[in-house]
């Protein structure tokens, strides 16, 4: 093989105009899927970095909804779970805040994910430098400590590790720097700051109060299936105790990664990668009938060869070698193609943005992305070169040397041959073409799902009020009337207003609401909200 390989390689030297040619388009090919695959890899198959990840489910309360239609938890229900429950290994709650980040400058918005201390043992995640919560810092007043996410430690630290140790100030409130975690914990999403949560006596009775969020780890050899059969079991005994409260309820197991991808990205994601697969079968197709028309030229040589007593597997070997040798160095060019490719993904992407996207700071070219474009440089070589080489051994020995090159290369038959790939090729790519085109029609159609809005003409921000400076509702009320007048001032605004959800935004659930005179039903409570 090796000398087959270096035939190859001296051939190519022959023919720099098809050698380079071929490269360049099976670069492009290659290049554009790896990229497609590495921002798949990134975001939906591996968005970050827990070790046995496929272990990790989210235990949320349910009503029958369906799917993505789950809601969150109260205290003393998930005490109950996990007092009775054998399938999680640990288990643990956590919620989200908007708080002010003061003491440091301007006053900035930051979002703060409480979680119980136990929750980085469910997620098995080492802090880069520091410590994670104790036990005993889930206790009201013993809360007042901080793990800095590594996003946020950046982006106002400047990677200094010495911040640890040091204070910072949330909602008017100090708060010890005790850890940063690593850059592979992208959950919850968003998270700039995770503070210990520190759950009150009347919280923990407060069975009305859906407040939180569920997570655990399972145990070895429990299935997701079989921890769900386990804790309907237990909302099933709960309903019975606490039926003012818990009747009617359930309870939802499910990985999360479904969480962190929800009903749309990975189906965004096919769609793209379907998109670049379709690329590269054209490039596939490009490339054959280079090589057909190659393999027409090189026919006198392979009567040659045959004459010399060379059977047809050894010469149809060499062809192959030539096409996987064309593949692996077009592969390697395409490497190259996709780093550049994914530092202008990743670069052109806003900060804002990217950090509720899990993993899309981890996008890169990895193992398996690599193993990926090998699989696909074998592909190409085959597909592009077996059928060009099969049918340059379909040759008469004693017609082939009798007429001589130059006649050959002018026969009726070869004319024909050619004429018929060509058709073909077209044909194809024709099909390869309107395939591509409906990937981006669909690809496209989903970019714009939210064009009713005008987003480009739209501007948000959001405000966490400090509960020490504004208490009760009539001072909120107050500040954001003021502010709402302020802004309508401004040049250019042509209406501002305020609202707790965004379409296609925060992905969280509205709160329930009824219609005065109307009867309770699904249709006037809790309606999910698309995540971006």
């Amino acid at each position: 093989m090796l000398s087959d390989v270096k035939y190859a390689l001296r051939q190519l030297r022959k023919s720099p105009g098809f050698a380079l040619t071929a490269i360049a388009t099976l670069a492009i090919g290659i290049g554009v899927n790896t990229a497609s695959f590495s921002v798949m890899d990134a975001i939906v198959l591996r968005p970050m970095a827990v070790p046995d990840l496929h272990r990790v489910v989210t235990v949320n309360e349910d009503r029958g909804r369906g799917k993505y239609m789950y809601e969150w938890v109260t205290a003393p229900n998930f005490r109950d779970w996990q007092k009775q429950s054998h399938s999680f290994r640990s288990m643990a709650l956590y919620k989200q805040d908007g708080m002010s980040l003061t003491g440091a400058g301007a006053a900035e918005s930051v979002m703060a994910s409480t979680v119980s201390p136990s929750f980085f043992d469910v997620m098995r995640i080492a802090p880069f430098a520091g410590r994670v919560f104790r036990p005993d810092e889930g206790q009201p007043g013993r809360d007042a400590e901080a793990v800095l996410s590594w996003a946020f430690w950046q982006q106002h630290f400047g990677g200094d590790s010495s911040v640890v140790g040091h204070t910072i100030e949330l909602n008017k409130r100090k708060y010890a720097v005790i850890g940063i975690m690593p850059k592979g914990l992208l959950f919850p999403q968003a998270t700039d700051v995770y503070l210990p949560l520190a759950l009150t006596p009347q919280q923990l009775e407060d069975r009305a109060d859906h407040a939180y969020m569920g997570v655990g780890r399972l145990r070895a050899g429990v299935t997701v299936g079989r921890a769900q059969a386990e804790m309907r079991g237990i909302a099933a005994r709960l309903a019975k105790a606490y039926p003012a409260t818990n009747l009617g309820w359930s309870v939802q197991v499910e990985p999360l990664l479904d969480e962190i991808n929800g009903a749309l990205t990975p189906v965004y994601m096919r769609m793209i990668l379907g998109g670049t697969l379709f690329v590269l079968l054209i490039v596939c197709a490009n490339v054959a009938n280079l090589q057909l028309a190659r393999g027409l030229a090189r026919r006198s040589e392979i009567a040659m060869r045959s004459a010399l007593g060379a059977p047809r597997a050894r010469l149809l070997r060499q062809l192959v070698a030539e096409n996987l040798v064309l593949a692996f160095v077009g592969a390697l060019a395409g490497i190259v193609l996709a780093e550049v490719d994914l530092h202008y993904i990743v670069v052109s992407m806003p900060q804002r943005i990217a950090r509720y996207i899990a993993g899309w700071n981890t996008i890169r070219l990895s193992g398996p992305t690599l193993a990926f474009s090998l699989i696909l440089a074998i592909a190409a070589g085959l597909l592009a070169g077996i059928a060009p080489a099969v049918q340059a051994l379909r040759v008469s020995l004693v017609d082939q040397l009798r007429s001589g090159s130059r006649t050959q290369t002018g026969s009726g038959r070869s004319h024909k041959l050619r004429n018929t790939f060509a058709v073909l090729q077209i044909a194809l790519a024709l099909a390869l073409v309107v395939g591509a085109s409906l990937m981006s029609k669909g690809i496209l159609a989903s970019l714009h799902f939210a064009d009713t809005y005008r987003p480009s003409h739209v501007l948000v921000f959001s405000v966490a009020l400090p509960p020490q400076e504004y208490p009760d509702a009539q001072k909120q009320a107050a500040w954001y009337r003021q502010s709402l007048d302020r802004i309508r001032t401004l040049p250019g605004v042509r209406g501002a207003e305020v609202t707790t959800m965004l379409p296609y935004g925060s992905g969280g659930w509205t709160d329930d609401f009824t219609i005065e005179g109307a009867p309770r039903s699904q249709e006037n409570s809790r309606a999910p909200c698309a995540s971006t």
